[in-house]
């Protein structure tokens, strides 16, 4: 079989793990190139006592393309939205029920937001401060964030649960 009808054949395929992995917009043609150099490469790699050309290939363009994926947010910054939001909202949470947000914590989610968010600590300086991981703080962060974001949703879109 010809590497043409490969393409043909598989062009599908490389466009349903693009969208499975959530690329989308213009990048979509860079990684369809991607996938199409991965394929050929399976195609020339390809041994037939190992197994179906299918599977063979749908790992490889798989896996090239999130190792692209991987290389370009190798280095790139990404805050939490709901942690940086908190940084520059301080006052619009003391408009939300404070009280109300503040009694839905446990005391170490509150040393979070307290030390964290209004004190401007770091995790590592919480952490030496309680005695415990910067892993113990983050899981502060994540279980205090989660709790908080529900009284923005409901102040943003007015909601009945709680």
């Amino acid at each position: 079989m010809s590497f043409e009808t490969v393409v043909e054949q598989y062009r599908p395929l490389i466009s349903y793990i693009i969208r499975k992995l959530h690329i989308r917009r213009h990048v979509v043609d860079e990684y369809m190139q991607i996938g199409l150099i991965a394929l050929w490469e399976a195609y020339e790699r390809y041994d037939e006592t190992k197994g179906s050309f299918h599977s063979f290939a749908f790992k490889m363009i798989r896996w090239r393309i999130i190792s692209q994926l991987r290389k370009e947010t190798k280095n790139v910054a990404v805050p939490l939205l709901d942690e940086q939001m908190l940084k520059e909202d301080v006052d619009f949470f003391t408009d939300i029920i404070w009280e109300d947000a503040m009694r839905d914590m446990t005391p170490r989610e509150r040393i979070w937001l307290v030390r964290h968010v209004i004190e401007g600590k770091t995790l590592k300086q919480i952490a030496d401060e309680e005695g415990v991981t910067v892993h113990a703080v983050k899981q502060w962060r994540i279980s205090a964030v989660k709790k908080l974001k529900r009284y923005v949703n409901c102040a943003a879109h007015p909601c009945s649960n709680k």
